[in-house]
């Protein structure tokens, strides 16, 4: 590509954001999934602690990190151990939600 076809597909690429506000972007959301999170856990151990059913808060914890690892596999293949532990936890939150649905809020 010519210099010329770079920039202009850089501009076309850049138009409406530019990396200061795709930055600003990306960090508010990986904060706010990281108190999302903790929040989580605190209300699971609540849950736990209170000898309430937590299956169904558990395997949205499970799918949240599940589906994070295996992104990070398909964004960088050469490590297998994303892919496993990425599975095995898709598996524990199906084991979770099924659990949820079979035994109910008992």
């Amino acid at each position: 590509m010519k210099k010329e076809d770079l920039l202009e597909k850089s501009r076309c690429e850049n138009l409406w954001n530019d990396e200061r506000n795709k930055d600003v972007i990306q960090k508010s959301e990986s904060f706010a999934a990281k108190i999302g999170n903790l929040l989580l856990i605190i209300v699971i151990f609540w849950k736990i602690f209170h000898h309430m059913p937590y299956n169904d808060l558990a395997s949205i914890f499970f799918v949240q990190f599940g589906v994070s690892i295996i992104y990070k596999y398909k964004k960088k293949t050469e490590s297998k151990l994303y892919l496993v532990i990425g599975i095995m936890l898709l598996l524990g939150s199906s084991l979770f939600l099924l659990n949820f649905f079979i035994n109910g809020c008992r």
